[in-house]
């Protein structure tokens, strides 16, 4: 195991204690070049930064991103969190090639938190919304491009001539006409003192030799030997790690802890109680869950314990009938007067239930607190936002806490949520100034998660003579994500009403509404937020509306979808790649379904086969267009990581609630699709001019109603509520 307090042990290692009472993490920071940090210093033991120490000569800071030594290593610092998206590697691709950097040359550190390194598009430091090359990007190629001039301009400086008749290839500048050559860490030390160019020249995408290629991960070999540091891998001196127990109704409150006798067993540090639940730390893991398991905790659960599942069902179904309900934006024409006027008006209604994350590292976090200081370890998505929740928790200045961000393992938006981080340091201010990593079980995770909405939602319509929509309706009800984070509602929530019907579809009169109901259970981000319930519920509803019309789904949506050339360009390519409208056999069956979100256009097409009820999906086409494609490898995993998350909610997943609390607790009843299971994915990218576009959560809003559509083309049994396995679908 990496050893976080050990100078020059691995490249990705985390930041020590004693590294920060050594050195500060800021000594100035002027934000020049559209967001490039000059002075900004990074403590010798900040990850990856034994790779420098590893090389000859005294490493040279050029700006907050970027450091090289004396043999010529790079260090780039991710500003992003690293959660199995590539952002490790992409992110410092983008300096990289700016740089002009020998890409085998470079090593990556893991950010600490800093307003630093915001990301652009959100004025924070954080990890979600598929966001993250879409708002560094243009920062990064600036620093990496000032950082390229900064070293060219040194060089010339040291020959004496025009710094225009210099060059950089490869970590070296060369001046042509008279054959020299010095490499990047000979000129490191002069270059950081070169003034910061304030509009350094990019290069031209056809002059790209890293960005649009695929290249070896930079975690990739981590990963694979093990020796990558996840939150859980933290290890310090005198450490010790506490194991959670918190109410199983959410809202409830500790009542009382009862143990046997007054003393505490060998490895047993002692018991934290907090409001809602009690922890034990110990010297291991094991040796404070199993204290833990012991002891007799009673909770203050009234009035919650009364939910269960089918209460919060019928909430939602009664508030169809809300006529408070609230307009999202987008409204065209007068939706009411043309269903009210029309001879036939279609209605489907569609149900979805909770989802948890269930990350393969559940909820981990160390911390570290003194009189004087605190330190977080955490595999986190928002860094600021979880420094400054230490700062206030500890009542310390914001310059005396730290956070240092680890490889997550997962995250899906689970590990955006602050509540782990709060209460590894409550735990860390009764350990007596010794750092504590707080585990979570699994069961822990499962049962107190952030869940996805559980949502109904019904679509009113009527079509015009030749079968096109000329008015629907859609409304959504469930509880709100932004009233229970609470943010501020100026429209109805987005994070459970987006995506509720694409917009992009051309239909004259459309309303949008939500009607919000209230429960006591705890919801959050999920991959793909809104869209992965809504992209299942307007999909579904569009074939729906295709077959009423007896039209070809296909062809419905491109002609819904004729001003959209990105839209009609990943359909077609789809639907050619995956042999649409070839006969087919009885019992077997292709479904069709498009998404557009995050910046990306994404089709997908399910092949299955229906046998008395028993599904196999053999088949998935997905294109997607997400503008320039950064690394095209990186890109095609994570849609088909996508597919499979998607499959799995589609199929079997879902949170069921009795007695106010959480029923599933591991793997053996919260079920995921297992290999065999999985189909062939057949990926295509589009890569155009276009915006660029988020990656991580774009395949998810399609998958699940490309399988239902394909069920329904197979067997004539639409789906209209998931799981599937509920409605009878066994999985071959």
């Amino acid at each position: 195991m990496p050893d976080p307090g050990k100078p020059g042990s691995l490249d990705y290692t985390l930041l020590s204690g004693a590294d920060l009472g050594r050195r500060g993490f800021l000594q100035s920071a002027g934000l020049v070049a559209g967001g490039l940090a000059v002075g900004l210093v990074l403590p010798a033991g900040a990850a990856g930064s034994d790779a420098i120490a590893k090389g000859a000569g005294t490493a040279a800071e050029l700006n907050a991103y970027v450091e090289i030594s004396g043999d010529d290593v790079i260090a780039i610092v991710v500003p992003g969190a690293e959660l199995g998206q590539g952002v490790y590697t992409a992110l410092p691709k983008i300096i990289a090639e700016e740089l002009e950097a020998d890409w085998s040359r470079v090593v990556v550190r893991l950010a600490m938190a800093d307003t630093a390194y915001d990301n652009p598009a959100k004025k924070r430091q954080s990890t979600g919304n598929s966001d993250a090359i879409k708002g560094y990007f243009d920062v990064l190629r600036t620093i990496g491009a000032a950082t390229r001039e900064m070293l060219i301009s040194a060089a010339a400086a040291q020959w004496e001539v025009p710094r225009e008749t210099c060059r950089a290839s490869q970590s070296r500048v060369h001046h042509d006409a008279s054959g020299r050559s010095l490499s990047y860490g000979a000129l490191a030390q002069s270059a950081s003192s070169q003034p910061v160019p304030e509009d350094p020249p990019l290069k031209a995408p056809d002059s790209y030799t890293l960005l649009g290629k695929s290249v070896p991960r930079k975690d990739g070999p981590a990963k694979v030997t093990g020796s990558a540091v996840y939150g859980a891998d933290v290890r310090l001196p005198g450490q010790l790690y506490a194991s959670i127990r918190t109410s199983p109704v959410f809202g409830g409150k500790l009542k009382a802890v009862r143990k046997e006798g007054d003393a505490l067993p060998p490895g047993v540090f002692g018991i934290v109680e907090l409001d809602d639940g009690v922890t034990v730390v110990g010297d291991s893991f094991w040796e404070a869950n199993t204290f833990l398991q012991g002891l007799e905790v009673e909770f203050d659960s009234q009035p919650n314990d009364t939910w269960d599942s089918a209460q919060i069902s019928a909430a939602m179904h009664a508030a169809l009938n809300d006529e408070t309900a609230r307009a999202f934006p987008g409204t065209k024409g007068d939706v009411k007067a043309v269903l009210e006027e029309s001879a036939e008006v279609s209605e489907f209604t569609y149900e979805v239930p909770f989802l948890a994350h269930v990350c393969m590292e559940p909820m981990t976090a160390t911390a570290q607190v003194t009189d004087t200081s605190c330190m977080v370890w955490a595999p986190h998505q928002q860094q600021g936002a979880a420094r400054e929740l230490a700062a206030r928790i500890t009542g310390l200045p914001l310059e005396q806490v730290t956070l240092q961000g680890t490889f997550c393992g997962g995250g899906f938006g689970r590990k955006w949520e602050l509540d782990f981080v709060a209460q590894a340091v409550q735990i860390a201010k009764e350990t007596e100034g010794r750092p504590v990593t707080l585990m979570w079980t699994r069961e822990q995770d499962v049962q107190h998660d952030f869940y996805r909405p559980a949502v109904v939602s019904r679509y009113r319509a009527t079509l015009d003579d030749a079968g096109n929509p000329l008015g629907v309706h859609a409304r959504v009800a469930g509880p709100s994500v932004s009233r229970f984070q609470g943010r501020e509602q100026r429209i109805p929530d987005p994070f459970v009403v987006g995506g509720a019907l694409n917009r992009l579809y051309a239909i004259p009169n459309k309303l949008v509404d939500y009607a919000e109901i209230s429960t006591h259970v705890p919801v959050g981000f999920w991959r793909a937020v809104a869209r992965s319930h809504n992209g299942f519920i307007s999909e579904s509803f569009i074939d729906e509306l295709a077959h009423l019309a007896g039209r070809d789904p296909l062809e419905y949506r491109l002609a819904l979808l004729a001003s959209s050339s990105r839209a009609t360009a990943v359909l077609e390519k789809a639907a050619a790649e995956a042999g649409w409208g070839k006969p087919r056999e009885p019992g077997t069956g292709m479904g069709v379904a498009f998404s557009s979100g995050f910046g990306s256009f994404n089709a997908q097409i399910a092949e299955v086969s229906v046998n008395d009820g028993l599904l196999r999906i053999h088949r998935v086409t997905c294109v997607l267009d997400c503008g320039f494609v950064i690394d095209p490898d990186t890109v095609r995993a994570q849609m088909e990581g996508g597919i499979i998350d998607g499959l799995s909610a589609a199929l079997f997943s879902k949170v069921t609630i009795a007695d106010g609390a959480v029923q599933e607790s591991n793997f053996d009843n919260y079920r995921f699709i297992r290999l065999a299971e999985v189909p062939e994915i057949d990926v295509h990218l589009l890569s155009g001019d276009g915006p660029l576009g988020g990656v991580g959560e774009a395949a998810v809003p399609a998958i699940a109603p490309a399988v239902a559509n394909a069920v329904f083309a197979a067997s004539g049994k639409r789906l209209r509520k998931l799981p599937m396995l509920d409605e009878g679908i066994r999985i071959a």
